[in-house]
């Protein structure tokens, strides 16, 4: 599914890395006391926009689908990216699972802050290691 133009800008990829640094900066803002359990979802949302940065950068198209797992897999094989992100795919749940009331009415509560905390250093050393290698 590789694109059939020329490859994105890279100012494209590196807004979508940008990004990821906004979404990891609200997940942490949300586990300040009391913590929000919709910091989950701007997890999923940074993971989704690093997946979708490294997409552009191997001249796939966006699409609008949340499951990274789908997304991922759209990767080269051979990519050595598709390992890395492949690590990622359980937040794909945390673009809904939180945010929405169940069919009961309940809410969800969110992830412990550690495990924000843990979650935001992979993506941010993830997002980081990216950059760097298109420079």
């Amino acid at each position: 599914m590789a694109a059939s133009g020329p490859r994105p800008d890279a100012r494209v990829i590196g807004a979508y890395l940008d990004d990821v640094e906004v979404e990891l900066d609200a997940a942490k803002r949300l586990i300040v006391d009391p913590p929000n359990r919709l910091a989950a979802f701007h997890l999923q949302q940074a993971a989704e926009k690093l997946v979708k940065a490294v997409r552009l950068s191997r001249g796939l198209h966006l699409t609008a689908s949340h499951n990274l797992e789908a997304l991922v897999a759209e990767l080269p094989s051979d990519d050595a990216w598709r390992e890395k992100l492949a690590k990622l795919d359980g937040l794909s749940a945390y673009a809904t699972t939180y945010r929405y009331p169940t069919p009961s009415g309940k809410r969800k509560a969110g992830p412990q802050r550690d495990e924000i905390l843990a979650w935001v250093d992979k993506i941010a050393l993830l997002s980081r290691e990216f950059r760097a290698r298109l420079t």
